[in-house]
């Protein structure tokens, strides 16, 4: 290669690389001209990747909203894990999803999380630790790392049991798996989460206990239930819950009958 040569490429696009338009059910809670919030189920996976390239909630949406194929990411301002239940806000046009991308940097957007964890915490918290993403065999993970991203996550008792703990969680930063990272490095983390799942005096919990937690719950116990934000054009708060599901629900309904 030589100065002031010219280099050809040839790029050929097939309709693999198109995004497909599925008619998946989406739980809408919130809808106008401007945004629209949906209140996502559990083994629902938010974008879609190598492994999850159909039936998610992108592919729902290019569905119900085809317009939306002219905005970013089809206007998902904010993304929940998988089996990670709750609130999510998407913008329908360019101007609020800028508009909704710039709160959500500056931190205005509230949003909280009910999660049940493992273990006994006795007093409220902040966790303030930064995060990190790894990359192992094709798999991605988040650590706690002085090299990664500022995340603080704030927690709230809201009951306690024999062995577990109901928290509200609100997040004053958004990393990837942050709040399961945070509760995992303090030694109690959320129930049912398959992988950040470090927590003390594990031994205490007889098998029939876990048994039955088991049996009532295959996800982690978090739920987004609680979102709080400008909306992009009339410019009032916008305030929104979503109740605790049936399995989260049970499980804190076992824990109750459960508690000495």
């Amino acid at each position: 290669m030589f100065f002031k040569d010219i280099i050809k490429i040839n790029i050929f696009i097939t309709d693999n690389n198109i995004w497909k338009a599925q008619n998946l059910y989406l739980n809408i809670v919130y809808d106008d001209k401007y945004i629209l919030v949906i209140n996502k189920t559990t083994n629902f996976v938010v974008h879609p990747a190598n492994k999850n390239k159909n039936n998610t909630v992108f592919n729902s949406l290019l569905y119900n909203y085809p317009f939306l194929r002219d905005v970013p990411r089809a206007g998902i301002i904010h993304r929940l894990d998988k089996n990670t239940t709750g609130l999510m806000i998407i913008a329908k046009n360019m101007n609020s999803y800028f508009f909704l991308k710039k709160e959500l940097k500056n931190h205005n957007i509230i949003r909280e999380y009910e999660a049940i964890v493992n273990g006994v915490i006795k007093t409220n918290g902040i966790i303030n630790y930064p995060i990190k993403r790894i990359y192992k065999k094709h798999n991605i993970c988040m650590q706690i790392n002085l090299l990664g991203k500022k995340s603080i996550t704030k927690y709230f008792i809201k009951n306690i049991f024999k062995n577990h703990t109901h928290l509200r969680v609100r997040l004053k930063t958004g990393r990837t798996h942050q709040i399961r990272v945070h509760l995992s490095h303090i030694n109690h983390s959320i129930v049912g989460d398959p992988v950040y799942k470090k927590f003390k005096n594990f031994s205490l919990i007889n098998n029939f206990y876990k048994k039955k937690i088991n049996e009532i719950i295959q996800r982690q116990a978090l739920h987004a239930c609680y979102l709080k934000f400008m909306h992009p054009f009339f410019n009032i708060n916008i305030k929104l819950f979503s109740i605790i599901p049936n399995d989260i629900s049970n499980l804190i309904n076992f824990l109750k009958k459960n508690k000495n």
